[in-house]
């Protein structure tokens, strides 16, 4: 079994939004108005799902040397590997996005960076989060991580997203 942060099959959610603000999908109109099938890769992880996934998320330290803002995710050293993107034309980050190398069916979870009160983490894969990226690093900062920890991506409000890979010890993982 490989390693993941936490276990998926313990994650309760809904694949309708139940909020009536924006969501890293979009407005709720938006997301409503979504085809099914794309509507069933989403999952809206219920409160106690989302506390786990931000545990795991912090317990792992995937933004290793951040600040607590995103101004520094990445700074420690934890990954071999970091890049830095500007967003400068949405066209142009699906183009980015889709030259990492990442697999459309790797799972991943969208989390807001502050706060698990206000909004759900999302259960998703990279697909999604290719094709949503516009309404995904529009807004507030969000990190998205695959379920393996082998990759983490950090957008910050200021359009800029840092991608690192290959943890140099991800011990924290179960």
């Amino acid at each position: 079994m490989s390693n993941t942060l936490v276990d998926t099959s313990s994650l309760n959610g809904n694949y309708l939004s139940t909020t009536k603000v924006w969501t890293p999908f979009g407005s709720p109109e938006d997301f409503n108005q979504m085809p099914e099938a794309r509507k069933s890769k989403i999952l809206f992880l219920d409160q106690i799902s989302t506390e786990k996934v931000y545990e795991a998320v912090s317990s792992a330290d995937l933004l290793c040397g951040d600040d607590g803002w995103g101004n520094t995710p990445f700074s420690a050293g934890c990954f071999h590997s970091v890049e830095e993107y500007r967003i400068r034309e949405y066209d142009d980050l699906k183009k980015w996005m889709c030259n990492l190398g990442i697999p459309n069916a790797n799972n991943l979870f969208i989390l807001p960076t502050f706060g698990t009160a206000d909004e759900p983490a999302l259960y998703s894969n990279w697909e999604m989060a290719v094709e949503y990226s516009n309404e995904i690093f529009c807004r507030d900062n969000m990190i998205v991580v695959s379920v393996e920890a082998d990759w983490c991506l950090h957008y910050h409000h200021d359009g800029v997203i840092k991608f690192a890979k290959q943890p140099r010890e991800n011990k924290n993982v179960r």
